[in-house]
């Protein structure tokens, strides 16, 4: 990103900053472009590689770890199954609110690893 004229910074919960180092003005689009570029040049693999092994370091199955965030965030209640998630999740509609802080937390670090150290 730096050859673009962007710093590049990626935190540990997958969020990241993207900051213009000569206070240029670009749209969105073109400097989502050059993400996208430096991306697929150097890290695309290997940031999906270790995205996976940080939130769920044993393989454990999706919808486990899932449903057992969402319950335990109070984002669904106790009667809400392993079935029911990986069917809501196909169709890509959800009977909770899947944006909601909760929820998303939940889909970014499901077993919160990502809370410690």
């Amino acid at each position: 990103m730096r050859s673009h004229g962007y710093r590049y910074e990626e935190h540990r919960d997958g969020a990241a900053d993207i900051d213009p180092l000569h206070r240029q003005s670009e749209s969105i689009e073109q400097v989502a472009s050059y993400l996208a570029d430096c991306s697929r040049r150097f890290d695309h693999h290997i940031s999906m590689l270790f995205d996976a092994v940080r939130r769920n370091p044993e393989h454990r199955a999706e919808a486990t770890i899932q449903v057992a965030c969402l319950q335990r965030s109070g984002v669904v209640g106790a009667d809400y199954t392993q079935r029911r998630w990986r069917s809501e999740q196909a169709d890509d509609h959800f009977s909770f609110e899947q944006w909601s802080p909760e929820a998303t937390q939940c889909r970014l670090d499901p077993l919160g690893l990502g809370r410690q150290g």
